[in-house]
């Protein structure tokens, strides 16, 4: 309605169509220039295309926008009244909808209250959409396909370097276990006994921490062979009982009848269920819960380790299998335990994911093929 309550009268003379014309077009470009210079991301680019369309129609200042994209609304519709949809698609297939509005009681016309032209304009707009969608989403891609050559890169340095440093460190922390080890033997002095105890500990810590790099590097020889899953675990929790003990975590074993065997390095195996274990020991408190069990899912092999623990946070839940990456205190973890899990896993022809969430716990999953 116009002034004093009467109706818009819709004027269609060759000036007013030249108007409009022009209006469109300016519309366009417009957002073809966000669409090219905008350097905010995806949902910034949008609402800015979005503020932008108004100036292509009769009345702007009444004309409401809306965009529903992938099942969410970047912008909701507006009051009843007359309406114009137009499809978004991306690669072919339908996203959202584009749609323009005006409230019914400031409609500019009879009827829809939109011209043929405007139709043909959203029709644009909606493409020019689709154009920032499919370049925003080959962005993405090519970020995360660079991503990963970096860190396949990265890997391999880190690789060649991790197995130099592991055959380096070997032979000394040999030796000095070693020459510990037989003075050990011949001491009585009870705090010299105490020493060379820390002295033969901290050797053997080191000889773990090589271990550990020499299972990063690839540098152990895999030995496989046809086992039962369900076997290989409780080996491993025999030797693992009295520290879940000592934790005082409920152990709980849901082990699957019959499943069928898999291939396996059964060192390897126990070094990935042994650190599975202790680090969900260490992250639950007195009284929590740790559950092992395993099935058959979708034609694999699945082990699944659970705790009622503290949980990840949400910031470190995509490094964990990064190597070094640790929330331990200096000192007390080297960051290389999931990282060879990982590889390990890998070098199985399975698959690991994980689940977590502060104050959740935390289950990891395991998938390896039927031998």
């Amino acid at each position: 309605m116009g002034a004093a309550g009467t109706p818009w009268v819709v004027v269609d003379g060759p000036d007013e169509r030249l108007r409009e014309r022009i209006k469109e077009l300016g519309c366009l470009y417009a957002v073809a220039r966000i669409a090219q210079s905008h350097e905010a991301d995806l949902e910034a680019t949008l609402q800015a295309v979005l503020n932008a369309i108004p100036q292509g129609w009769k009345r702007p200042e009444h004309l409401w926008v809306a965009l529903e994209l992938d099942g969410r609304h970047l912008r909701a519709e507006g009051p009843e009244g007359p309406r114009l949809p137009q499809t978004v698609r991306v690669d072919g297939e339908p996203r959202g909808t584009l749609t323009v509005g005006y409230p019914a009681h400031e409609a500019p016309g009879p009827g829809t209250g939109f011209l043929a032209e405007e139709a043909q304009l959203l029709e644009r707009l909606a493409a020019e959409v689709s154009v920032i969608l499919e370049r925003q989403e080959r962005r993405e891609r090519q970020r995360l396909f660079e991503a990963r050559m970096l860190q396949q890169d990265r890997l391999s340095v880190l690789g060649e370097l991790t197995a130099g440093i592991a055959h380096e460190l070997n032979t000394p922390l040999g030796n000095v276990l070693g020459y510990a080890e037989l003075l050990m033997a011949e001491e009585r002095d009870p705090a010299r006994r105490e020493d060379l105890q820390r002295i033969i500990d901290s050797a053997l810590t080191g000889r773990e921490v090589v271990k550990r790099l020499m299972y990063f590097s690839c540098e152990m020889p895999s030995q496989f062979s046809e086992q039962g899953l369900n076997e290989a675990v409780e080996g491993v929790l025999r030797l693992l009982r009295r520290q879940v003990e000592d934790a005082r975590l409920d152990l709980c074993t849901d082990l699957a009848p019959s499943l069928p065997p898999v291939r396996l390095d059964r060192v390897q195996f126990e070094q990935v269920l042994t650190n599975l274990v202790l680090n969900a020991v260490a992250a639950t408190p007195a009284g929590g819960r740790l559950r092992i069990a395993t099935d058959l899912h979708e034609g694999r092999v699945r082990m699944r380790v659970e705790d009622s623990g503290h949980g990840i946070a949400p910031e470190h839940l995509k490094k964990i299998f990064q190597p070094f990456f640790t929330t331990k205190p200096p000192g007390v973890g080297t960051g290389l335990g999931l990282s060879v899990v990982h590889g390990i896993v890998k070098g199985h022809g399975g698959g690991i994911a994980v689940e977590s969430a502060p104050g959740a716990g935390t289950c990891f999953t395991i998938t390896l093929p039927p031998a």
